[in-house]
């Protein structure tokens, strides 16, 4: 398994999903894209391991590839319903953009999406999830 932050923690390569199930909190959601993490039995085992690690575990599913403000908007609602310590993207760049505008938009409801999109206009995030 390998790690890299940018500017969140990246897991990735062997033992990578194993890990799920070392974090600490009582909600995860996991945001995937199209299906392949389904079809191939990723999320599945990723599920589980949230589930050994004693988090009740919720779904965004059908993240399109160069995800809409819908989308993100729809994400961050259920977020807003459910209340995550974790968010876990699976798939690729789509998931992990969406989910990382959800977050923000998640900790900052208000925050408009002109003021994320301006250099440094990003706040400190890490109040819930």
């Amino acid at each position: 398994m390998a790690r890299f932050t940018l500017p969140r923690d990246l897991y990735h390569g062997k033992g990578a999903l194993e890990a799920l199930k070392t974090f600490e909190g009582k909600k995860a959601m996991i945001c995937v894209g199209g299906g392949s993490m389904k079809r191939f039995g990723f999320l599945d085992r990723a599920v589980d391991y949230l589930k050994e690690a004693g988090m009740e575990v919720q779904l965004f599913e059908g993240i399109e590839p160069d995800p809409s403000v819908e989308t993100v908007m729809k994400g961050a609602e259920a977020m807003q319903q459910f209340q995550p310590d974790w968010i876990i993207a699976m798939g690729g760049g789509s998931p992990i953009d969406a989910a990382k505008a959800m977050w923000i938009k998640y900790e900052y409801p208000d925050i408009t999406f002109e003021d994320m999109c301006k250099v440094f206009g990003i706040p400190k995030l890490r109040k819930k999830a």
